[in-house]
């Protein structure tokens, strides 16, 4: 009768002790934060590798969720909605090493030190945010549109990016500044249309930010084909409002996502929006919106600048955030909308697109300043945490959003 070897261990991966008294594990635990180092991030990734995790390769690519990263953990686990990780069978000893990851943010650590058979909090909050520049860790290729109505270059500042981040195109910034009608930088930032007009640049980037314009302000069909191309590749593009144009317009691949009105018909300033709870991340994002933001109770968030521009999303192809009597407020989907399935039948998705019919605030604006004097400093708003948590999960892999998430 053979006996079944035992998986031999590697690296630190021999530092386990797996057999404590009482059957006590080694754990760690603690909650990640975006890089400011004050906002809980849900659905990260944290884990202990054997390896050096390798560098990822620069251009979009198609990145869906497998549960797979790099350098070979011993340990992994995910954040729930408080942000809070626990990590069992961790090595014990000194200097150990922790990866957090949500796509191509991941930052890579060193616990000082794990004692066997017992749990260690990291308390140590700087040791457990997503990096604010390059220097302490990956960040994803952005490019940001500045728009007339919808300072998100601003709620970047706020989660804690960087202003040495926020850069030109020809330099080394995690953050491409480009000018739609918005506020401009010193030097001049190049207009937008260099960027979505040209494939090439376009596919330099991990994510695109398109903020609302202040009006619906057509756009070529090269620029269109461009956006629809980058988005299959595995392209990340989030939306506001008048930025609509991007994804409803003649021919469009995008107009069955829902039943767009696109006729401005604006509810009540403030709109109640009711979240989305019937799915697993829909439910997360309202106890994780509470965690954060105690006046946001029952799944109702407050949402200033409402606009109405879409009734409701096909479920076919996408899904609904938040929502208010008769409209859709938030919602994303992913691309191609009818992909092939791999062999499981899972939908080959690559790219994901989120449209939020709300703005970041236009009150966060100095009007005649430039970037990044542009941005007044206040508090996040309910909203701004919000379309902050949207972001997170647009960086994050690919999935059927209707899914329980996979690291």
């Amino acid at each position: 009768m053979s006996m079944k070897q035992p998986i031999p261990c590697t690296g630190i991966g021999c530092n386990v002790e797996r057999n404590c008294p009482g059957g006590a594990k080694t754990t760690v635990t603690g909650t990640v934060y975006a890089p400011n180092g004050t906002l809980p991030l849900y659905n990260a990734t944290v884990y202990v590798p054997v390896d050096v995790p390798e560098a990822f390769t620069a251009g979009v690519t198609c990145d869906r969720c497998d549960g797979k990263v790099s350098g070979n953990p011993v340990a992994i686990a995910g954040t729930d909605a408080t942000g809070t990780f626990k990590l069992t069978d961790v090595p014990s000893g000194d200097g150990i090493p922790l990866v957090i990851q949500i796509g191509r943010w991941r930052r890579q650590v060193t616990i000082p030190k794990v004692q066997a058979c017992v749990t260690t909090t990291i308390t140590d909050v700087d040791l457990l945010r997503l990096p604010k520049t390059q220097d302490e860790g990956d960040m994803p290729q952005m490019a940001i549109a500045s728009g007339g109505s919808d300072p998100f270059e601003c709620l970047l500042r706020k989660i804690g990016i960087a202003d040495s981040e926020f850069t030109g195109p020809s330099k080394t910034g995690k953050v491409h500044f480009y000018k739609e009608n918005g506020v401009d930088t010193v030097p001049a930032a190049p207009a937008a249309s260099t960027m979505w007009g040209s494939m090439d640049t376009l596919t330099k980037y991990d994510i695109v930010i398109l903020p609302c314009e202040g009006d619906a302000n057509a756009k070529p069909d090269a620029g269109h084909a461009n956006l629809v191309q980058y988005l299959n590749a595995g392209g990340r593009v989030f939306t506001t409002h008048y930025s609509y144009v991007w994804l409803s317009y003649p021919g469009s691949p995008y107009a069955t996502v829902g039943g767009w009105h696109l006729d401005q018909n604006y509810p009540d300033d403030p709109t109640v929006g009711k979240i989305n709870t019937s799915f697993p991340k829909g439910m997360a994002f309202a106890d994780w919106l509470h965690n954060v933001d105690p006046s946001v109770m029952g799944g109702l968030l407050s949402v200033n600048q409402p606009r109405h521009d879409i009734d409701s999303v096909n479920m076919t192809y996408a899904q609904e955030w938040i929502s208010a009597p008769g409209m859709t407020l938030h919602m994303t989907f992913n691309t191609p909308l009818m992909p092939p399935p791999d062999p499981d039948g899972t939908p080959a998705y690559c790219g994901k697109v989120v449209y939020s019919d709300f703005h970041v605030s236009t009150s966060d604006v100095s009007i005649g300043q430039t970037f990044p004097a542009s941005c007044k400093i206040s508090d996040f708003t309910a909203q701004e945490k919000a379309l902050a948590f949207m972001l997170f999960d647009l960086s994050s892999c690919v999935q059927k959003d209707s899914d329980p998430p996979i690291p």
